[in-house]
């Protein structure tokens, strides 16, 4: 069990100690490492605020459907799981990676975005815009009617990017914080569209 003190120092530190998605080595990517970064990223999502709970929650609930699915230790690869599973008859796992990935584009996006912002020295954006051009541009084509209006409403309510960085506890050292995202941002892309490739090699859950 964590100490206090240990846990006190992440919670100062989160951006500092948030982990980067793993390299994808030789067509594979570390499953422990992957799921690791995955929850750091909801631990981001969380510190939007309240209106982003639905996005932490339906994350969140992935991320476990996922690890009840697989038998994995700690030289799994996320690709090799998914493989295996194809034989099965149910695909319970592969659903949850499938709808993590659309996830992760849309914060890709909406980091792209923010990158842009804090090169141009941009801190007065609108991040409800940013937000939903993010949403557009990535599972909002796989929502309902009822689902894109609850979403947009959540893009509404998002907080200023001068509060996200707050959040973020980036305020004091943006130039840092730039340099961070954007090595995130590019692990991000580079495990997506990995994770996008399978699903289009074997033709599975095509648009």
């Amino acid at each position: 069990m964590a100490s206090s003190s240990a846990q006190t120092s992440k919670q100062t530190h989160f951006w500092k100690t948030m982990r980067e998605f793993p390299p994808v080595v030789d067509g594979r990517i570390h499953f422990v490492s992957f799921l690791d970064a995955a929850t750091d990223l909801i631990t981001l999502v969380e510190r939007l605020g309240k209106a982003f709970a639905p996005v932490k929650y339906d994350m969140q609930g992935n991320i476990d459907k996922v690890k009840k699915h697989y038998e994995y230790n700690d030289a799994s690869c996320l690709l090799e799981l998914m493989l295996d599973e194809l034989g099965k008859e149910k695909r319970h796992a592969l659903e949850g990676i499938l709808w993590l990935n659309r996830a992760f584009l849309f914060f890709e996006l909406a980091f792209q975005e923010i990158i842009k912002c804090l090169q141009s020295g941009n801190l007065e954006v609108n991040m409800a815009k940013i937000f939903t051009v993010a949403y557009e541009g990535s599972v909002k084509k796989y929502h309902n009617w009822v689902t894109q209006q609850v979403f947009f409403l959540i893009c509404k309510m998002s907080p200023s990017l001068l509060q996200i960085l707050k959040a973020f506890e980036v305020e004091d050292d943006l130039k840092l914080f730039e340099t961070s995202l954007v090595k995130f941002n590019i692990t991000l892309h580079l495990n997506r569209c990995k994770i996008d490739d399978f699903f289009k090699d074997h033709q599975l859950f095509e648009d």
